[in-house]
Order: structure tokens, then C-alpha cells, then sequence
């Protein structure tokens, strides 16, 4: 069936940092006292979405603390830092509050909407965010592109939850095989579509060798999406 909508994930799908999301964490890590290497908390935390996912699934509807709470336990656990963890959080978190970053788009994204848009697509997000994915959006100019953008600050639900992904759904009156959903984290995005019944377009990497799910289909880039377009 020909896609209608079409939504994306915002952070590290359409938009970036600079420096990105996890050299500031590895930065964190180690000015924390806990060097670790770019590749290995890279690792860990595609790891610790696709586990945190898998556990919390089956037994959907689960709220955003428990889904943190058990995306932070494997992170560490995957960076061998069980043991410093309830050390690490709170000052974790604090130092990536101050390294305050320069939003920067991913590369292709700007052209991908540019002609997703032209194509008469509806685009949406669905995004796990801090309550200001708009404003986000607004800052690098690509806001008015969306037909609605949800976020889990505001909407009280976290991807993976299928929840999220049905009041994309409702809110555009489409069924579930009319949308595509396209992430960068294969629990969150596509595991959480897949509950949801959405096909699903993984941005992948090597990282992971993530589970089989229903309908999903890997890109390296995001101009690769248009191949995939009727």
C-alpha cells in the first residue's frame, strides 16, 4: 500500500548537534572519571535501546520512568559501569545540560523534506523529547514541513510505546499500513512502529545486529528513502 504519512523521528534523524549527542556524553563520561571511547558508548547505547525495548514490549503500556529507568540500567550495564551508575546520573545529566550544542541538520535531511513535500506527502514526528521539538524545529526552519509533531514530554508517552505512534495515527485518520515511520534507534523507532503495526525504515548502522520485526527496511542515508517511494 502506497504510504500517505510518512513520520520521522527528530533527534539524530533530521536533526543533529554539534558535537553530537554521544561524543558529549563520552566527554561526560570522562570528565566523570569514567573514560570510555566514542565507539564503545556508541555501542552501548544502540545496545541498551534495543534491550530496554525488548523487555518492555510484551508488557506494553509501560510509562516514560519505566522506560528510562531501564534504558539507563543497560546503558551502564553495557559500558561495565553498573556499579557507578547511581553515582553517575544526576551529574551525568547536569554536565550534558551545560554542554549546550549548535542544532545542525542531518545531512540529506533538508533536500528529503524539500522533496517529500513537493511530492504531496503528509510528514509528521514522533519524536522522544524534552517538551520543545517544535521550537527545535522552528530554530532550524523545517516546522511548517509538519502536518503535527509529538513529543513525549508533552504527550506523556515514550517510543517504544505503540500509544505514541496510534495518536499519529488518529490524528491524521490513517491506518497503520498508510504511514512509514524512519529512526535512527531500531528499539524506539522501529520496534515501538512494528508494535504499533507502522512499517518501519531503520537509519542504520553496524553497531547492532538487531531482531527480525514484521516490516522494516534499512537505509545508510536518508536521500536512500526516496528508492524506497513509489
Amino acid at each position: 500500500m502506497v504510504s500517505k504519512l510518512i513520520t520521522f523521528d527528530f533527534g539524530d534523524t533530521l536533526v543533529t548537534s554539534d558535537p553530537p549527542y554521544l561524543d558529549r556524553m563520552a566527554q561526560a563520561l570522562g570528565e566523570l572519571g569514567c573514560p570510555q571511547g566514542l565507539a564503545e558508548v556508541t555501542r552501548a547505547y544502540f545496545e541498551a535501546d534495543v534491550w530496554a525495548a525488548s523487555e518492555l514490549l510484551p508488557r506494553a503500556p509501560f510509562t516514560p520512568e519505566e522506560f528510562q529507568t531501564r534504558f539507563s540500567a543497560t546503558f551502564f550495564a553495557a559500558l561495565g559501569l553498573s556499579a557507578e551508575a547511581d553515582r553517575l546520573r544526576g551529574p551525568l545529566q547536569q554536565k550534558l545540560i551545560e554542554l549546550r550544542p549548535r542544532r545542525v541538520m542531518m545531512p540529506g535531511a533538508g533536500e528529503l523534506i524539500l522533496r517529500l513535500h513537493s511530492l504531496g506527502y503528509r510528514l509528521g514526528i514522533v519524536s522522544n523529547n524534552d517538551g520543545f521539538t517544535r521550537d527545535k524545529c522552528r530554530a532550524v526552519g523545517i516546522e511548517h514541513f509538519f502536518s503535527f509533531i509529538l513529543d513525549s514530554t508533552q504527550e506523556g508517552v515514550m517510543k517504544p510505546d505503540p500509544r505514541i505512534f496510534r495518536r499519529a495515527l488518529k490524528l491524521e485518520g490513517v491506518e497503520a499500513a498508510e504511514v512509514l515511520h524512519v529512526g535512527d534507534l531500531f528499539g524506539c523507532d522501529v520496534m515501538g512502529a512494528d508494535a504499533a503495526g507502522i512499517p518501519a525504515v531503520w537509519l542504520g548502522n553496524d553497531l547492532i545486529s538487531p531482531p527480525a520485526v514484521t516490516d522494516c527496511r534499512r537505509i545508510n542515508g536518508l536521500l536512500e528513502l526516496l528508492e524506497l517511494l513509489p
